[in-house]
């Protein structure tokens, strides 16, 4: 006997699925949507959430390997659900997912200036960790709202490497940046700082203006021995490095002005030779950093017809010697 006609409907209908993530959502599908798991599907959950705790679960659950999880939860806030900021400050606080939480947060966004204590706090959670690069770097986009807790970050040696690498992101907000090249050179005393600093002056030439105006030695000698910033903006700023400071910090500059020459011998050319001709007073700094043993080759030509006023002049015995040593060695050495 056939089975009845009732009982195989029973039997067919559990097994209807949804076969579309629109199906799916229409039909409050939590589950298919998880088992899913594109990022559109994520979506769907998160539209679902507003009315279903499963759907809540269900994201939260994900939220600890799927940044589409905070995705759904950004969006959530920005729609005014109440369950997406409380789910995008769970995960800030949890250090296995701030990081991630943090990620999916729009950057400059208005929105992000409400998370900011929580932003600041787990990145002095996670001080200790390298996976904190989106909190430093959605802390440092929000503006000036954000002003105070960048500078207590930056002034907490725990926190300032971190900081930096968010101040120097593509991300950062301008006011970032002028918090970090403010803040006292205790603030600054880190190399991701130092490297964050090279790296805006290689893309920003306020940043470049105020590394020639004010920036420290040791911040000058890494963006004259690193290849960070070009040639030609190096010869810029070395031109106003040495027209704008004070004679007094001169004998500080040489070091960082001999990686110049050497990295940059030709751009650096011209802004030697002037330095000779109309700057007397850099003669010292100038000279001392060329090393004489290094065969720079043609490359210092204009340098190098204007030694001999060094040489021959009314400088000091040890700077006319030394003017000397480059005339006769590195001016001849073939390059």
């Amino acid at each position: 006997m056939g089975r009845p006609f009732w009982l195989a409907l029973v039997i067919v209908l559990p097994a209807c699925r949804p076969s579309t993530i629109v199906e799916a959502e229409r039909k409050g599908d939590v589950t298919w949507l998880d088992e899913n798991g594109t990022p559109d599907a994520v979506a769907a959950l998160g539209r679902l959430a507003d009315t279903k705790p499963k759907a809540i679960a269900a994201l939260e659950g994900r939220s600890t390997f799927d940044v589409h999880a905070f995705g759904a939860a950004w969006t959530a806030a920005l729609r005014g659900a109440a369950w997406g900021p409380k789910m995008l400050r769970d995960g800030l606080a949890d250090p296995a997912r701030a990081d991630l939480a943090a990620s999916a947060m729009g950057k400059h966004d208005a929105h992000v200036v409400a998370y900011v204590p929580d932003l600041e706090a787990a990145l002095q959670r996670l001080s200790a960790s390298m996976q904190n690069f989106n909190l430093s770097s959605t802390l440092a986009s929000v503006g000036p709202p954000a002003r105070d807790a960048i500078t207590r970050r930056l002034a907490d040696a725990s926190t300032r490497g971190a900081m930096c690498r968010g101040v120097a992101s593509k991300d950062a907000d301008p006011d970032a940046r002028k918090v970090l090249l403010a803040a006292p050179l205790a603030s600054r005393d880190a190399n991701a700082c130092v490297d964050g600093v090279v790296h805006i002056a290689s893309e920003d030439d306020p940043t470049l203006s105020w590394l020639a105006d004010q920036g420290e030695p040791g911040l000058l000698g890494a963006a004259s021995k690193a290849e960070t910033i070009p040639c030609p903006k190096l010869h810029v700023l070395w031109a106003r490095v040495l027209s704008t400071r004070s004679a007094d910090v001169y004998s500080a500059l040489t070091v960082p002005l001999g990686y110049a020459i050497k990295r940059c011998t030709a751009d650096m050319d011209g802004v030697l030779a002037d330095s000779i001709v109309h700057l007397p007073a850099t003669h010292a700094v100038v000279v001392q950093a060329i090393d004489p043993f290094t065969g720079y080759g043609k490359a210092l030509k204009a340098t190098c017809a204007a030694l001999p006023e060094v040489a021959g002049g009314k400088d000091s015995a040890l700077i006319r010697e030394r003017a000397s040593d480059a005339i006769n060695h590195a001016c001849k050495a073939p390059g």
